[in-house]
């Protein structure tokens, strides 16, 4: 308490030492506090029942797999099938896939939610990830209306600052010079012309469009099951021209 004693002569300033103690407690209390950690994010609980239904499903998925592709190699069994035509694929279910192998197929036919639409040249890889994926897509050949009127109204280009960036509605002629004015498109005729044809660059075009996400159709689904093949009753499958009449009634 030296420090504090009293000087014969009182000094100029008043000295409260009960508050200069009570600031030195309140900035070591501050000290000592725990730094509050981040409330961990719940987990839905699951019960045992739905892992066993995955894994089932899964295992049915990969059986579907290995017992069509045995039986006739890595296409479909169409004759109407004609391979490096423009096809449009709609994924019409399947909200939650449990295969890993059908999960990264869709992924890559850049179908990965339910009721997402890609573009897609018939090659013989696109033919296979078709194959594996056929219960959960609709696909067949767009006609040029269809394809206009779903660039027109679900159309947005990606954005500039990564994935999970927010997507550039097409709102004039000028966005799309300055995405793809370098390999010669600076309109929307010039977008639809090069899907349509399957120009030179389709696939520049086809990665600047984010994914095309739409509703069901007008009328609902057929009371048959979606998962079901379309050459014996069901929704799912190959379509052929068949597959405007559909998009007629989801746009």
């Amino acid at each position: 308490m030296e420090q504090y004693r009293v000087p014969n002569k009182l000094p100029s300033e008043e000295i409260h030492i009960l508050a200069q103690r009570k600031g030195r407690l309140k900035q070591l209390s501050k000290r000592s506090e725990a730094v509050p950690r981040k409330p961990k994010p719940k987990r839905k609980f699951q019960k045992a029942s739905a892992f066993v239904a995955n894994h089932r499903q899964a295992v049915r998925d990969a059986k579907r797999i290995k017992r069509n592709f045995l039986k006739t190699g890595f296409r479909l069994a169409n004759s109407e099938i004609e391979e490096n035509r423009l096809v449009l694929v709609m994924r019409h279910r399947g909200q939650h896939i449990a295969n890993v192998d059908v999960l990264n197929a869709l992924r890559s036919l850049r179908l990965p939610l339910k009721q997402t639409v890609a573009f897609h040249k018939l090659t013989p890889e696109v033919h296979a990830k078709l194959k594996m994926v056929e219960p959960f897509v609709v696909w067949g050949y767009p006609n040029d209306s269809i394809i206009r009127e779903l660039v027109y109204k679900y159309g947005t280009f990606r954005g500039l600052s990564g994935p999970g960036s927010k997507a550039v509605p097409i709102s004039s002629n000028k966005l799309i010079e300055d995405r793809l004015g370098h390999a010669g498109i600076i309109c929307v005729e010039d977008v639809l012309n090069e899907i349509v044809t399957l120009g030179p660059n389709f696939e520049e075009v086809r990665r600047a469009f984010r994914i095309f996400l739409v509703n069901n159709p007008v009328d609902g689904w057929k009371d048959a099951p979606k998962g079901k093949l379309r050459s014996i009753g069901g929704e799912a499958g190959f379509r052929g021209d068949e597959i405007n009449a559909l998009f007629k009634r989801i746009l």
